[in-house]
């Protein structure tokens, strides 16, 4: 896996760009779920298509873990104890996630609790 602790001006994966690609993984409305490819390109032009490829990768299967984590806890907890646990996994997992995208993430996963779960 990738190394994300050390961070080089060039280096790949590239946590703040990463941090962009779980953004525009987790746009709502026409985007929702879509490939992030394209987009990121619009921002980041210098990466190559392996690289676009590798970070629609890495973003959607963060992105998939926050919400699988946050659907998939016990009832009974508060919100509070939902996101600690949200927090603790993705630290695992995906230590680069930024504060705010962990936010996102954890309101997006409530969000679609609520609606299954009733």
């Amino acid at each position: 896996m990738f190394n994300f602790r050390r961070r080089k001006a060039a280096s790949f994966p590239d946590e703040e760009i990463l941090n962009y690609g779980l953004k525009l993984a987790m746009e709502f409305g026409k985007n929702w779920l879509q490939p992030i490819q394209t987009r990121l390109s619009k921002k980041h032009p210098e990466l190559t298509m392996e690289q676009l490829d590798a970070y629609n990768d890495i973003c959607q299967k963060a992105m998939k873990c926050g919400h699988d984590c946050v659907y998939s806890m016990e009832s009974g907890l508060t919100d509070k104890q939902m996101f600690e646990r949200l927090d603790a996994q993705l630290s695992v997992d995906f230590g680069w996630v930024s504060r705010k995208n962990r936010s996102k993430l954890f309101s997006q996963g409530m969000y679609y609790r609520w609606k299954d779960l009733g």
